[in-house]
């Protein structure tokens, strides 16, 4: 099972833990879900969040479900919201 970390965007996570382990590029997952080769960028580049919507896209095409994405996604902005409020 996979273990959710705050220590780690899901961005990232999809970046290095999904894309690269497995040989895959942004360009070829953008062609896959039929999305802006810009979109996966800003995604694993942290800047812009995985959406609900497009957490469902990933489970499709990788079989992670949409439920893990949307809650690393939260774990991030709230690690995030605490840093900015301490």
């Amino acid at each position: 099972m996979i273990e959710l970390s705050v220590r780690q965007s899901a961005g990232d996570f999809l970046k290095v833990m999904i894309l690269d382990e497995r040989g895959l590029t942004q360009k070829w997952l953008a062609e896959e879900i039929g999305c802006a080769e810009r979109k996966i960028s800003e995604i694993c580049n942290g800047k812009r969040g995985i959406s609900a919507a497009f957490a469902i896209e990933l489970e499709k095409v990788f079989g992670i479900s949409a439920e893990f994405w949307v809650t690393m996604q939260a774990k991030w902005d709230l690690y995030n919201a605490r840093q900015k409020a301490a």
